[in-house]
């Protein structure tokens, strides 16, 4: 209605409602609409909301949602909003409990409620950061059938085809009536070699299909032995340091010298061809594979979906509803070939079931000491561990082995003949692919009528079940223990398959060795969920100004998860390991919420309204794997809203709420490893190493493990990942989120050509006490290195210098204080966030053209995001992150523009009309560079601004055929170092470049 704006409906925290039409452009004098659609589905939506993760993107090695595309309002997080489908819980899709939105037939949405700022008084636990409810048409009748397209147009990839139709119909008089919307879509793959931006990887990699010699600085190559080999090519003594450039192995037996990036020490006797696997954002000056050229930029979807509601009148006042839905949809990733190694390795009395066990480790769990002494269970990360016995060793090494005459505590033997440390990676195994099968099924059953006795009172009791089945099959993975195996062989493995393995080189590898290194791994997941909710609402009290209106009400839901990740919880190459996990857990709540009518056409005061509301719950969880980890809880969550409107035109509202968030199976239960990427302070050309604290800096790196002989010239490969191993965490505590809104809503008060304007600016404040975080490693290097002030003295005895581990020199990965230096998920000091969302809706009626009536709609939608700050640890500093842009590891969602902004318009001409969209995302610097302060080596992105245009016509009464372009310009994403992934954030800008879209819809 034209009063959308001005007759807000007051729930959560915000207090302001947001309508998106799902089915159309944005109407004249509306403001349901705050974006004029072009693209008309639900991920064209979300990606109009701040901070939100569109479906078909992959940032990681293992995606593991199979294209979903779940809201992250606010940059929270997806788990910290609770989607609602009419105001219900639906099926969730994953362990943390996220819901996946493509289970929801597009033609079945009527529109789209956002309340942004914590609703958890009202809603329950997840709604810390907002709550969007996904409204489905309610008594249609007839039938609703459109279809639609998309496609590149320079390339005409990146495909989408779409057909969604609802039918319903009343039956007995009305008294019954049946409502079935359903729908499929596909998505086809877009790959990186596809798009000029991402065809080269901006990142580096050790792990190379040649493979590479490590220097090990406790018992590294000698740097005579090395010029005397080289030499034999024609290369200069010095040519090939070896203490900051590993060796790799050519195809003749020949070494060649990897180079030293930002050095004059470059590649040395590379005798392969220069084609795609070789990355050319770096070479000549440093070599290194390019993995991105095969992995996917856009996951393919196959996705099929039905719901069916069903509303029946029983008579005496009381109505029947039920609803059932089911959601099957098949998604495929593709990454390049594995990399070796992924899996840790340690002794064979080690318990860590995701690691290689060997004889060549040292055993024993005091063996080892970490930079401050401490002992600590001896283990290899980053690196394989060979014996000077493998035969396939070529001749030109054997020379750099024997020049060995130190020793590594961590590794069996000393000298000449104490195995060394390589990396490869096995381009005859092929890539390494995810096929995704996810199945959704959910029911619900409820009743609703007016309470006996009471007049105006009404319940309404509901129960609803849901499953999710998620099946990962992955190819492409190497069976580590096995390959271990195989390294060692005498023979090198050939008695165990034909040809054995060569990992110098690029070198084939057999069928029969494919099939006894190989190995496929299921990960399966089950996640079920029941919820039983009944309420009572109606007036209470009359007061001069109103009726005082209540409602009161209870909910119990059981929650339960199961991961079975078969092979995937051993030692594995490949795709990241997965510990078995499962749990469920109970929620018992009670909520009421009460409105209060202060006043009532009084002098400044139309109207004045007091909102409470109270919801108390017990929770508790239980371990399916240990009997012994367990929980209860319990908590309240509780608001305070006034809405107040001096005059016709002007409504002011601010709210208080309290919202506890407990924490979700992911967060208690799972566990795995993670491979971010990272900066090292050490590198010789970084800002910190050539500062007033050089020389402290210098002898911290030493210190360290970085090797005195090649500290002046160190310069690891840039934006390189390391391990991070992490797990669940049972003695969490919920968080604990505070919400303060102020905001005013306003309509023109004059007439004329301005009668049509009106509009709505908020302030928000969300607050986060014991947040539930993984902690991120590059804060604990950072602190380490004093970009915090916490180690002047550069101390390797500080703590958080303890957490860092070097294999070779480099950093190899960040240990944790849990058993065998693993992460657990903690309750971080702080999480904050405020802002101010501004928004603007004009239309008025134009001069009638080719005697037709016209109208012209104007729209803005603005988000000033004014602070995103993080406390990791107490003696950690307040980081803010507004204005800065993600890297890998961070997460999709975790880039904070300072703005954000859409503006619209439409014209219409009788049955045409014509609508611009215009997407403007701001500046920002690196994250990198917040957390290293001072280092230079970040680039961060320019503002960027995407044009969309569309035409809409009305062909028939309920048929409408749309045609348009989104990204006229066809402006590629801003490239920036370190990234999310191929060299950008694809989970913020635009991966695909320019399309053209259509779609027809036709309504009976």
């Amino acid at each position: 209605s034209v009063d959308a704006v001005q007759e807000m409906v007051i729930t959560g925290a915000r207090i302001q409602r947001q309508d998106y039409e799902a089915n159309s452009p944005l109407t004249p004098v509306s403001s349901k609409d705050i974006v004029a659609h072009t693209d008309v589905t639900l991920d064209t939506f979300l990606n109009t909301l701040p901070q939100v993760n569109p479906a078909g993107t992959t940032t990681s090695n293992n995606p593991g949602n199979g294209g979903q595309s779940n809201i992250n309002l606010r940059g929270l997080g997806a788990n910290r909003n609770l989607v609602l489908i009419d105001g219900r819980r639906p099926m969730f899709s994953a362990s943390n409990l996220t819901v996946d939105l493509n289970t929801i037939p597009q033609a079945l949405v009527e529109s789209i409620e956002v309340i942004t700022g914590g609703a958890g008084a009202v809603y329950g636990a997840d709604a810390v950061a907002g709550v969007v409810n996904i409204k489905t048409k309610q008594d249609f009748e007839g039938l609703d059938v459109r279809s639609g397209f998309s496609n590149s147009i320079e390339s005409w990839d990146s495909r989408e085809y779409q057909v969604s139709a609802v039918a319903g119909h009343g039956f007995f008089e009305d008294r019954f009536h049946a409502v079935l919307g359903a729908d499929f879509s596909q998505r086809d793959a877009l790959y990186k070699s596809q798009r000029p931006f991402s065809a080269v990887a901006s990142s580096t990699t050790g792990a190379i299909p040649e493979g590479v010699a490590r220097f090990n600085p406790n018992n590294g190559f000698s740097q005579s032995s090395v010029d005397t080999v080289f030499a034999q090519y024609g290369a200069a003594p010095g040519s090939v340091p070896i203490a900051n450039s590993p060796v790799g192995f050519n195809l003749d037996g020949t070494l060649f010298g990897l180079g030293v990036f930002g050095r004059p020490a470059d590649v040395v006797n590379f005798r392969y061809p220069i084609d795609i696997s070789v990355n050319k954002n770096f070479f000549p000056d440093v070599y290194t594979f390019n993995f991105d050229a095969q992995n996917v930029l856009v996951l393919p979807l196959k996705r099929r979906s039905a719901i069916a509601k069903f509303d029946f009148e029983i008579g005496a006042g009381v109505e029947a509803f039920a609803q059932v839905g089911w959601t099957g949809y098949d998604s495929t990733t593709a990454l390049a070939p594995t990399p070796l190694p992924t899996a840790q390795t340690e002794a064979v009395n080690g318990t860590t079931a995701n690691r290689v066990h060997t004889s060549l480790i040292t055993p024993g769990a005091t063996s080892c000491a970490d930079n401050q002494g401490k002992p600590q269970p001896c283990f290899v990360s980053g690196a394989l561990v060979v014996p000077v016995t493998n035969p396939f060793i070529p001749n030109d090494l054997r020379p750099l082995l024997n020049s060995r005459v130190g020793n590594d505590p961590a590794i069996v033997g000393s000298g000449a003949t104490e195995p060394f440390l390589m990396q490869q990676r096995t381009l005859s195994m092929g890539l390494r692919t995810s096929d995704f099968e996810n199945e959704v099924k959910q029911y619900m059953l409820g009743f609703r009528g007016e309470l006996p006795l009471v007049e105006g009172w009404r319940w309404e009791a509901y129960i609803a079940e849901g499953r999710t089945d998620i099946e990962t099959i992955q190819a492409g993975n190497i069976n580590a223990q096995k390959l271990q195996t195989v390294l060692e062989a005498a023979d090198g493995g050939a008695s165990l398959c034909e040809g054995g393995f060569n990992p110098f080189g690029r070198q084939p590898v057999s069928a029969s060795c494919q099939e006894f290194l190989s190995i496929e791994t299921r990960l399966k997941q089950e996640l079920k969920q029941r919820v039983v909710q009944a309420f009572a609402s109606g007036d209470v009290v009359s007061l001069p100004a109103g009726e005082i209106g209540l409602v009161v009400g209870a909910e119990l839901r059981d929650v339960e998860y199961v991961l079975d990740p078969g092979a995937a919880a051993g030692a594995i190459h490949g795709f990241n390991p997965q510990l078995p996990a499962g749990g469920e857990t109970q929620f018992k709540d009670a909520f009421t919420e009460l409105l209060v009518p202060l006043l009532s056409d009084a002098t400044l005061a139309q109207s004045l309204d007091l909102s409470l509301g109270y919801r108390y719950s017990e929770s508790s969880f239980q371990s399916k794997l240990v009997a012994a980890q367990k929980g209860d809880d319990s908590n309240s969550a509780y608001k305070a809203e006034l809405s107040w409107q001096p005059v016709q035109n002007l409504r002011a509202r601010t709210s208080y709420q309290r919202a506890v968030r407990a924490p979700n199976f992911a967060e208690l239960f799972d566990g795995g490893n993670l491979s971010p990427q990272f900066f090292d302070p050490c590198t010789a050309r970084s800002d910190l190493r050539n500062g007033p604290d050089a020389a402290a800096a210098r002898a911290l790196c030493i210190a360290g493990g970085v090797p005195a002989a090649g500290v002046d010239a160190f310069s690891p490969l840039p934006n390189g990942q390391i391990t991070q191993s992490t797990t669940g965490n049972t003695n969490l505590k919920p968080e604990v989120a505070d919400t303060w809104t102020l905001g005013l809503v306003f309509s023109s008060p004059w007439e004329g050509a301005l009668s049509n304007l009106r509009g709505s600016i908020d302030y928000y404040k969300i607050e986060i006490e014991d947040v539930i975080l993984a902690p991120d490693v590059n804060i604990f290097i950072a602190d380490c290195f004093n970009y915090f002030g916490n180690n002047p003295s550069y101390a390797v005895s500080y703590a958080s210098c303890g957490n860092v581990r070097r294999t070779g020199g480099n950093i190899s990965s960040v240990t944790g204080p849990g058993p065998n230096g693993v992460f657990p998920n903690i309750n971080a000091t702080q999480f904050a966030t405020d802002g101010i969302d501004l928004q603007l809706d004009y239309g008025i009626d134009m001069p009638s053209l080719f005697g037709q009536p016209s109208q012209l709609g104007l729209g803005m939608f603005v988000n000033y995001l004014m602070s995103f700050e993080r406390k990791d640890r107490a003696n950690l500093p307040t980081l803010d992150y507004a204005g800065t842009v993600s890297y890998f590891g961070q997460g999709l969602g975790t880039s904070f523009p300072e703005f954000k902004a859409n503006l619209n318009a439409i014209y219409s001409v009788g049955p045409v009309s014509f609508d611009m969209r215009v997407r403007w995302i701001d500046s920002m610097i690196n994250r990198a560079a917040l957390q290293f302060a001072g280092e230079s080596a970040f680039t961060g992105v320019p503002s960027i601004t995407y044009v969309d245009l569309g035409t809409s016509w009305e062909f028939m009464d309920g048929g409408v055929l749309r045609l348009g372009v989104n990204n006229v310009a066809n402006k590629e994403p801003p490239l920036y170092s370190p990234n999310v992934q191929s060299g950008t954030d694809p989970s913020l800008y635009d991966v695909v470049g320019r399309r053209i879209f259509g779609q027809v819809s036709v309504k009976f």
